[in-house]
């Protein structure tokens, strides 16, 4: 009797018969229990597959894996005869199908369990009988350390294709005091490139100056212009090591993080803080007894047509951003007459505090002003966390948020001193976000030219910025600065109007290469313009961090793998036309089809 070469689980589908689960011949159509031994006995005994097996030679003379397909009326094969066709999978084949499968797994972050589901494994078997998915195990150990090795060299080849470089890292601890680090090269694709994870006192500033300057030194220091980093301490501390090693290499903050920072400066200031206690002790109030929560919930909805409420509910604050607490001055707000109608209600027993707070012409005032400005804070936050947002515009930004906080402060419920605290902390946070290399980049870019935004200062270390990356990139000085003058005096390339509005339809690096490549100064621009100015790209990890981590005990070498093959696969992903079938496969629609022929 031929050996079998796939295992005896290869042979049998699965199926369900009286509600449990059982296993098919593949052959016979005869069902048994889960049990290896019987299903082997039942295989020397089966006159089909013996007939199918002998009658089955691989191209080297061996057995290959061939299984008849019982005709049924769902597959497109089938005879009318009821007669069976030959299915058969060769060892090329099955490789390059397990392969496609485990990348289609990791791509779409599913469990590496899938395989080993019963649904899953019968409808593999129905697309392609002869096909044997490949194990938990598999997918989680070679499988995966080929695609690893597969999409970095993808993300090794185009690292160096790119022509400007930044790296992007941000930490987050956990419960059990161990601090991972994820590492971005942006080139300007935010592919990850690395993941530490040690504990959290061994991440020290040296220890982090140490793997950024590793990382340079690894893609190439000619190409790097940048470091984007959070604002912990031992990071912001490791920014002089850097620059020190690399003086052409900028290290700055991420400008979300800064914002951020200012957003929860606002929040602690007594006055606020007061009032936002009091704002949640009402919503708790009304929320925690039944017949006041009914009634806030009844009015919401039926006093709508008379335009007295919005149909919202009440909404404690959350510490998961900065949504939580403007979310619960929101729904007071849109809750307010309905909230004013109970205090006063003779029919509803409302305590004296919550009473008297609601009543309180001052309290409302209070929510509205402090809901806009922290709204108005927190649209910043989550402005320079988009895609699209420039380095360029940073600079700008912060002109407009210093107006509007000047403006909004005025209204609030903060005493003079609390302001002064407030725009002590604006300052502090312009000074961690923006740096010489965001003047640069502003004065660069085409679609600020001529507005007046900068300082003297600010301006001259933008001089000073240009100047280094010309020699950096072996560029003659003087011909830079001279290409600048004339770019800001918009003359020579620059004096037409057709190029100024090609600049709303591209990014500003793409317009200093694809227009102004003649000039000295394109190289330069281009570098500065493609620079990220926050971290975003890490926090984006975060969450494939987190869906890998359930998936099972996978070692942090795992996890770091399976994390850079699902988050690279997506920026690097294919087109629909770049699928070509194996010779194998090819070969093997031929000896189906002459199959097929045969047993007609």
């Amino acid at each position: 009797m031929p050996r079998l070469q796939s295992g005896v689980w290869k042979h049998f589908s699965p199926a369900i018969k009286d509600g449990r689960e059982t296993f098919m011949c593949n052959y016979c159509s005869k069902t048994h229990a889960k049990n290896a031994t019987k299903m082997q006995m039942h295989l020397d005994k089966c006159k089909e597959y013996s007939v199918v097996s002998q009658q089955s030679p691989g191209p080297d003379g061996s057995s290959s894996a061939s299984i008849p397909v019982p005709s049924s009326s769902f597959l497109p094969s089938a005879t009318p005869g009821g007669q069976f066709l030959i299915d058969s999978v060769d060892q090329g084949s099955q490789a390059y199908a397990d392969e496609c499968l485990a990348r289609a797994v990791y791509a779409t972050s599913s469990p590496l369990s899938l395989t080993d589901n019963v649904y899953w494994r019968r409808f593999f078997s129905v697309l392609r009988p002869a096909y044997c998915p490949p194990t938990r195990q598999a997918l989680s150990s070679h499988l995966l350390d080929c695609e690893y090795d597969r999409v970095q060299s993808q993300v090794h080849e185009t690292i160096g294709k790119a022509d400007c470089v930044a790296i992007i890292c941000s930490g987050w601890s956990n419960i059990q005091e161990t601090r991972t680090i994820n590492y971005i090269v942006s080139a300007p694709l935010p592919l990850f490139y690395k993941s530490t994870q040690t504990k959290e006192h061994t991440h020290t500033s040296t220890f982090i100056a140490e793997e950024l300057k590793d990382i340079i030194n690894e893609v190439g220091p000619q190409k790097v212009f940048a470091v984007v980093t959070d604002d912990a301490p031992e990071m912001t501390a490791a920014w002089a090591q850097v620059e020190e090693a690399f003086p052409h290499i900028s290290a700055i903050g991420c400008t979300a993080y800064g914002v951020k920072r200012l957003f929860d400066d606002i929040v602690t200031q007594p006055s606020l803080k007061a009032l936002c206690r009091r704002a949640e002790q009402v919503v708790r109030y009304v929320r925690d007894r039944k017949i006041l929560a009914e009634t806030f919930r009844h009015w919401q909805t039926t006093k709508i047509r008379n335009l007295t409420a919005s149909g919202t509910t009440l909404v404690l604050p959350t510490i998961t951003d900065w949504t939580g607490v403007v979310n619960m001055c929101n729904s007071l707000l849109e809750g307010q007459n309905s909230l004013q109608e109970m205090a006063v209600s003779p029919n509803l027993d409302v305590e004296a505090s919550i009473r008297a707070t609601l009543q309180d012409t001052a309290f409302w005032k209070g929510i509205s002003s402090s809901r806009n400005l922290l709204y108005l804070v927190g649209n910043y936050i989550d402005y320079m966390k988009k895609e699209d947002t420039v380095l360029s515009g940073v600079v700008e930004m912060f002109s407009q948020l210093r107006y509007h906080i000047g403006t909004s402060l005025s209204g609030s419920v903060l005493h003079s001193n609390e302001q002064k605290a407030v725009m002590a902390s604006l300052d502090r946070c312009q000074e961690f976000c923006v740096k010489p290399i965001h003047a640069a980049a502003y004065m660069l870019d085409p679609k600020h030219v001529g507005q007046q935004t900068l300082s003297g200062e600010q301006i001259n270390s933008a001089y000073y910025v240009i100047s280094n990356l010309s020699h950096h990139l072996n560029l003659d000085e003087g011909k830079v600065l001279g290409s600048f003058a004339r770019f800001s005096a918009k003359q020579g390339l620059w004096k037409g109007g057709g190029i100024w509005s090609s600049c709303q339809h591209v990014s500003a690096s793409t317009w200093w290469k694809g227009l102004c490549s003649s000039e000295p100064l394109s190289a330069v621009a281009s570098a500065i313009l493609q620079i990220p100015p926050t971290t975003a790209a890490c926090e984006l990890l975060w969450s494939h961090f987190g869906n890998t981590k359930v998936q099972g005990s996978l070692s942090a070498d795992r996890v770091q793998k399976l994390v850079a093959v699902q988050a690279n696969l997506k920026l690097l992903e294919p087109s629909d036309c770049d699928y070509t079938p194996l010779e194998s496969e090819e070969e093997e629609k031929v000896s189906f089809e002459s199959l097929s022929r045969e047993t007609e």
